[in-house]
């Protein structure tokens, strides 16, 4: 049997990047994610219990989609980078 490497979309997700971090728990079971800045340049901060992000967070560019690992029990935060609010679209990878 062929195992997949990227992981199969599970469940999706959208946080709104706006000037206050806005965390969210994902799937318990998740370790892969694709995410993609809609709408403004962002920060985010991933870890196994709720995160804050902060102007020093790790970037994702306007438009940019990124594919991570993720820690057990994994919760990720964002923030609009500068003025504009965005959504950070995330899909699961199982």
């Amino acid at each position: 049997e062929a195992v997949e490497p990227l992981g199969v979309p599970g469940v999706a997700r959208q946080i709104t990047a706006d000037g206050t971090s806005s965390n969210i728990a994902l799937t318990a079971t998740c370790r892969r994610l694709s995410m993609r800045a809609v709408g403004a340049d962002m920060r985010y901060k991933i870890g196994s219990s709720s995160q804050t992000a902060t102007a020093s967070s790790h970037f994702i560019a306007k438009g940019e989609r990124l594919d991570v690992a993720l820690p057990v029990t994994p919760n990720i935060a964002v923030i609009r980078n500068a003025s504009d609010n965005g959504v950070l679209e995330v899909t699961e990878l199982l």
